[in-house]
Formats: C-alpha cells, structure tokens, sequence
C-alpha cells in the first residue's frame, strides 16, 4: 500500500487517512442538543404548574369555582403522626403532620371522626417502608393512599386534597 507522499504510477501523490472529521464532530454535537431539548421539555411536563398559587389559595380557606358554583373549603388538622417504618432492620420512624381540605360544611364532621381517621392513618404509614418512601414518588404515593383512606372513613363526605404540613422520616 502507498504511503504518504509515495508516488503512484502517473506520478500524482497519493493522499490516504485524509477524511474530514467535521460531520462526525457536527452530528454529535447535533445528538447533545436535540437530548438537552428532549430533557427540558420533558422536566417542563412533569413540574407542577404554580405549587405557589395553589397553596395559596388552599390556606386562605377561599371559595373553588367548579362549574358555575362557588364552593367554599376549610382546612382540618388531622394533627401529628409518629409511626415506625416497617423494615427488616427497623428503627426508622417518620414524623408527618397533615391536613385535609373539605367543605366547610363538612369540616365538623371531620373533626366528630378523628379518632378513627388517625387511626387508619397510622396503620397505612406504619405498612410502608424508608426505601418506599424514598424520592418524590413515594411520598405522593403515600398521600394518594391517605387520601384514598380519608375518603373510605368519612364517606359519603369526600375531601379535596391532603397536604404534608410536615415530613421528616429519621
């Protein structure tokens, strides 16, 4: 095989290795931004739209619009809760304080079933484990559990949401 600067049979130098490298450099280059886009939109959907605004409104205790009624809403403190966390190795508690929203008209009901929503509350957390509750998605796992609970006990009175006032797993 020739080398560089060997002469071939006409005469003319023979150039060999010689590609240009800048499509290659181009298309991963290309691959890092179209992902960097991929990823942003993608973080842009899965964050909450105004957790701000939301909280907001929901403290205030201020009227929802569900259709053309306005529905006023309370906020009940179902206190705080000190539960061990099931595990092989044990020892790992989780402090949580919640709140539910209701009705108004519904919070003293509420309240008249305290006993009994605490307790199917301290059940639920004490079946889960630290690992479980590890990350984002295990804390909203446990509050869509709770808020599952919540409704079972107090039905037919059903609550808007429930919020971690509190959370802090040792």
């Amino acid at each position: 095989m020739a080398e560089k600067g060997d002469k071939g049979d006409d005469g003319d130098e023979i150039q060999v290795g010689k590609r240009s490298k800048l499509p290659l450099v181009l298309g991963i280059v290309g691959v890092f931004i179209i992902g960097g886009g991929i990823g942003w939109a993608v973080s842009m959907l899965m964050a909450p739209a105004d957790p701000a605004a939301d909280e907001a409104s929901a403290t205030k205790g201020e009227g929802k619009d569900q259709g053309s009624v306005m529905v006023e809403t309370a906020m009940t403190n179902l206190g705080n809760f000190t539960v061990n966390l099931r595990s092989s190795a044990g020892g790992r508690v989780l402090q949580m304080e919640i709140q539910v929203e209701s009705e108004v008209e519904s919070a003293e009901k509420i309240e008249s079933r305290m006993p009994q929503l605490r307790d199917s509350v301290i059940l639920l957390a004490s079946d889960y484990s630290y690992d479980e509750l590890e990350g984002i998605d295990g804390k909203f796992r446990l509050k869509d559990d709770i808020h599952a609970r919540v409704n079972a006990v107090l039905e037919p009175i059903q609550v808007q949401r429930v919020y971690f006032t509190e959370f802090v797993v040792q």
